[in-house]
């Protein structure tokens, strides 16, 4: 009978207990300990008396956390970033108080990711570098909080002065593109209206632009926004010569050519260096109402 209790508590009853109850379990005695150690699918980053735990686990409130801090947690930068990215004001503040370092840079990172804009205003408010850029791919906050759509995060940045042109390790991607690129459209209209933002900026590798991305992803709205910008160039090509109609075309955004089609200056014939034009890749493709759209802008018939 107790082995079947063993068994049952084992498979069914610990993988239901949260972290915390888990580590107390483990403290009772050596039996409780070995019981937590054997399900070691439970286990992750940190120890507390041989028994992994996740930080994480432990910053929805002062109380966890500080239980956490007393049982082995490591008091670190790092968990002072995990604290900010679980978006209790409250608690990194009693973290911070309570000795732990702290990166801001880091952690107003970690923080404009998950869009926890009490966090950012609070860190900002504390002097904290707002262009860091996080190792290893050298995002800044602007960028993570673009690339997640955080109006509210991107719009404080912002008017904190917040650089809207710094790229990731030198990838060109600036926080313009990461929001065009997911069609986050209401970011992007926010950033075009902040002096700097540069709407032809490519990336250094393949020369998208966000024209060209947002065109290729079939993002309407954010080809709309970037089309009504002055000196947007509708032709500007990536480095294998494809245009934003030409990818439009290719994958078939029949609504998206349409608008390409009607912006001032669009080169219907453009074609990539390898020579496919837009209306070519259409009909390779089957895109018969892509197609009729391109001939009807005066495409030339492909040769061959």
């Amino acid at each position: 009978m107790l082995e079947e209790w063993g068994v049952l508590f084992e498979a069914e009853v610990l993988p239901r207990m949260d972290p915390t109850s888990r580590a107390v379990l483990a403290q009772v005695n050596r039996a409780g300990r070995d019981a937590v150690r054997l399900r070691a699918d439970l286990a992750c980053a940190g120890w507390t008396v041989g028994v992994p735990l996740k930080v994480a686990d432990f910053v929805g409130s002062v109380g966890r956390l500080a239980w956490a801090k007393a049982n082995g947690c490591p008091w670190v930068a790092r968990t002072c970033a995990i604290v900010a990215q679980g978006g209790d004001l409250v608690v990194l503040q009693w973290a911070r108080a309570h000795g732990c370092p702290c990166d801001a840079g880091l952690t107003c990172w970690f923080a404009a990711r998950q869009g926890h804009l009490e966090v950012v205003a609070w860190l900002i408010s504390e002097g904290l570098d707002i262009n860091f850029a996080s190792e290893p791919y050298g995002a800044t906050p602007l960028y993570v909080a673009a690339l997640y759509g955080h109006l509210d995060v991107v719009e404080h940045l912002v008017g904190a002065g917040a650089d809207v042109g710094i790229a990731p390790a030198g990838s060109g991607a600036t926080p313009l593109f990461a929001a065009t690129q997911k069609g986050h459209t209401d970011v992007v209209t926010l950033l075009l209206s902040v002096p700097g933002a540069d709407v032809n900026a490519a990336l250094t590798d393949t020369e998208n632009t966000p024209l060209i991305t947002a065109a290729y992803n079939g993002h309407l709205g954010v080809v709309e926004c970037l089309l009504a910008v002055p000196g947007v160039d509708v032709n500007q090509d990536s480095n294998t010569g494809a245009t934003p109609l030409y990818v439009a075309a290719q994958n078939e955004h029949t609504d998206v050519v349409e608008r390409l089609l009607a912006a001032p200056g669009v080169d219907v014939n453009q074609a990539r260096v390898d020579g496919s034009t837009p209306l070519g890749i259409a009909l390779i493709k089957g895109h018969a109402e892509v197609a009729q759209k391109l001939r009807a802008a005066g495409a030339t018939e492909p040769h061959g």
